[in-house]
């Protein structure tokens, strides 16, 4: 049997459900020549073979093409890799964290992009391909937990830049991204400029990213085979903030590291005027500076477009006023119901930033939304912009029934009802349904749900409407959880739901 060219380091920590799913990624792989090393970082060594035997994965540890290194105590992500890198005997190391997956042609095609290239840049240090963010949920059916496919999220300009060449001063300045489960890198390489930075808690694969692209060239494949997931619901996923990791949530240890990742534009330590700038040291310098000067313009290019789009914004809101008293149709409407008499709110719930999924009725949203609908459907888009005050659901069409429904369980006391706000705005007009939507049990204990008070509305075309439902102490007790239920029109193709604005609170 022949050396494999390419070693793949999977690194995990008690998260058995997506290390074996990592491991079937591999065994699915058409190109055979690999090795791996699982680095099982600190984690429950007994729990990990019994879900690899449990999943009938067990032959590839047997037959050598996978190993398990068990360390006793955790040494953390970077130091996992670097391990892992080191105890490899091959030509290539691939980074494939235990949540992530591949196409099954993944390593075939890198290899190739490899051998082709290579004779027209000797200086080619790995390969990567584009990828696709995956979204997902974790659910538990019948007391087993199972991953659940809900979608894909988009992914900024910078993970779909056209380059041959992965641009090391566009990486340097966030003009230009990849995630370690795109790349393919010669091992000894990446290990000659150190691995991971052991001490970075977040932001290692950028810092290492840096280094490794002040010597080596990096192609990019034009096909998205990587496949990066990501849990609509992380709490107790993982000990390590995985959003910590996203430009979105700029925090302040993400931002330390994000500066120590960067080539400095420090000259070299030693005594004055006896260090003379070698060729290397130079470009180092050149390279930094360049990237320093981007990074200050494209800040100062990011701040007059929050400026002008911010503006943008306020004009158009005025124009759409405008354009609702011309039309004859009421200009949008506003809660009354101050914040501090809110037991929810949409907003407080969506942040201060855009969120935009698509979105399955099997899945809750936004903590309390769920789509209750006859079929579930492929195509269903949520977008929520908080500037623009602006919550919008797309979906081909409505069937029978749909309905977008709010959870009230919790909200209320044994004295008191609630109130239920919310706004709603639409380019073309329809009817809708409102109602309490409470369970009921027939003699056979099976469960029903039935819509307690419906009152039919109209969304005026152009323009808005401002919807208020009270619920007593004494309906909402009758359930664990009942819901404020918003029926939507039946069959309507292309259907848009625009709501402005949901508030929930307490009423005596």
């Amino acid at each position: 049997m022949s050396q494999p060219r390419i070693g793949i380091v999977i690194r995990t920590k008690d998260r058995p459900l997506f290390v074996t799913r990592a491991v079937q990624s591999v065994l699915q792989q058409t190109y055979t020549g690999w090795s791996v090393v699982l680095v099982n970082d600190g984690g429950n060594a007994k729990v990990l073979d019994a879900t690899l035997t449990d999943k009938k994965l067990s032959a590839p540890f047997k037959d050598g093409r996978m190993t398990v290194m068990s360390l006793a105590k955790s040494v953390g992500r970077s130091e996992a890799f670097n391990r892992g890198a080191r105890a490899l005997g091959t030509e290539f190391v691939c980074c494939l964290d235990d949540d992530d997956t591949w196409d099954p042609s993944f390593l075939a095609q890198l290899l190739k992009l490899y051998d082709d290239t290579l004779p027209l840049a000797p200086d080619l240090g790995g390969v990567a391909s584009l990828v696709t963010a995956v979204r997902e949920d974790i659910v538990t059916e019948a007391g087993v937990k199972k991953l659940l496919h809900v979608g894909t999220d988009d992914l900024p300009h910078t993970f779909k830049r056209s380059d041959f060449f992965l641009n090391p001063i566009a990486y340097a300045t966030y003009r230009h991204d990849l995630y370690p489960v795109q790349w393919m890198l010669k091992r000894e390489a990446a290990l000659q400029v150190g691995g991971f930075p052991v001490d970075f808690d977040v932001m290692e694969d950028r810092a290492f990213m840096n280094q490794f692209l002040q010597h080596w060239r990096l192609a990019i494949l034009d096909k998205p085979l990587a496949y990066h997931h990501r849990r609509i619901n992380r709490s107790g996923d993982t000990s390590q903030t995985a959003m910590m990791n996203t430009l979105d949530n700029p925090s302040y240890d993400w931002r330390l590291y994000s500066d120590l990742a960067k080539i400095t534009v420090n000259s070299p330590v030693g005594p004055a005027n006896e260090m003379p700038l070698s060729s290397g040291v130079a470009g180092d310098l050149i390279r930094s500076s360049a990237a320093t000067i981007i990074k200050e313009l494209n800040d100062e290019t990011s701040a007059l477009w929050h400026k002008l789009n911010g503006e943008a914004m306020a004009m158009r809101a005025r124009i759409d006023s405008l354009e609702a008293r011309l039309g004859s149709a009421a200009p949008m409407q506003e809660i009354e119901t101050p914040p501090s008499a809110q037991v929810w709110s949409l907003w407080n719930e969506v942040g201060e930033t855009d969120r935009g999924y698509v979105l399955s009725s099997t899945v809750p949203f936004l903590d309390r939304f769920t789509l209750s609908m006859a079929d579930d459907q492929p195509g269903i888009l949520f977008h929520a912009s908080p500037s623009q005050q602006r919550m919008v659901l797309q979906m081909p069409r409505t069937l029978d029934h749909t309905a977008l429904e709010l959870s009230l369980g919790g909200l209320g006391d044994r004295n008191s009802g609630l109130r239920c706000e919310f706004i709603l705005s639409g380019t073309d007009g329809y009817l809708f349904q409102t109602g309490l939507y409470i369970p009921t049990r027939d003699r056979l204990r099976r469960t029903s749900w039935a819509l307690e008070e419906p009152h039919v509305h109209a969304c005026p075309s152009g323009g808005s409407v401002k919807i208020t439902r009270d619920f007593s102490a004494s309906q909402l007790q009758r359930s664990e959880t009942p819901k404020l239920s918003i029926v939507l029109p039946r069959q309507a193709l292309d259907f848009q739901f625009c709501c402005r604005d949901l508030v929930v609170s307490r009423i005596e």
